[in-house]
């Protein structure tokens, strides 16, 4: 994606740029950097130095919490038009979690001398910036506190929705996920074992068709149902 006009466009469909109008939109664009991932690659290490924020123009990543024993707490799955990095691009602080691809990914970058330049000019943009980041903050709280709660099966069925609502929000539509059973496992804070056991039951009950690196969802709101029982 070379052209600032292409830019401008993903920009638009981002809830953070919405407030800017189209020169402004065109000066962001132009700032932004092109940046690729294969599936599987660490985009952010936990820690690492903040400086730049990142949107999503294809695919999705996995913003997890990484423990020094090797244990991973997965806290957000976000897809095409979302953007992570925004906490340590307004500090400047370590990065407070690790980002991974989930598919193959293009990112958009913008860094944080870039990004503090437009604030200083928009406080619309401002204002949808503290929108943002209280959402994503009471969102973390509440998603923590649901899967203290959920049995297995119900965490299956909660992860399964969110990575199905980061590609296509319309809960009526049949969606396919090219991810395995042990990525399922990670993604869910449980062991395989319980995955494959959970996955078994909800496509006995046609909510999902399992093949080999795959899962597809074919009742999105019948999933959801789960989480209710």
């Amino acid at each position: 994606m070379t052209s600032e006009t292409a830019r401008s466009a993903v920009l638009r469909q981002v809830f953070f740029f919405q407030g800017l109008d189209d020169q402004q939109l065109h000066q962001v664009a132009a700032l932004l950097k092109d940046v690729r991932y294969q599936r599987g690659a660490i985009i952010v290490h936990q820690g690492d130095p903040g400086g730049c924020l990142y949107l999503i123009v294809a695919g999705r990543v996995r913003i997890y919490l990484a423990h020094p024993d090797g244990r991973e707490v997965t806290v957000r799955v976000y897809g095409k038009g979302a953007f992570f990095g925004e906490f340590s691009v307004i500090d400047a602080a370590p990065r407070s979690a690790s980002v991974a691809a989930l598919d193959d990914v293009l990112l958009l970058v913008l860094y944080r001398s870039d990004l503090m330049d437009v604030l200083q000019n928009n406080f619309q943009l401002v204002q949808h910036l503290l929108t943002i980041l209280t959402e994503r903050l009471r969102y973390t709280t509440q998603y923590s506190e649901q899967l203290a709660f959920m049995t297995a099966p119900q965490r299956v069925a909660a992860t399964l929705l969110q990575l199905a609502t980061a590609i296509v929000p319309d809960p009526s539509a049949p969606i396919r996920l090219e991810l395995t059973q042990h990525e399922l496992a990670t993604l869910t804070n449980t062991t395989r074992e319980w995955v494959n056991r959970s996955l078994r039951d909800f496509a006995a009950q046609q909510l999902v068709h399992v093949e080999r690196g795959s899962v597809s969802i074919l009742d999105q709101n019948g999933l959801r149902r789960l989480l209710d029982g």
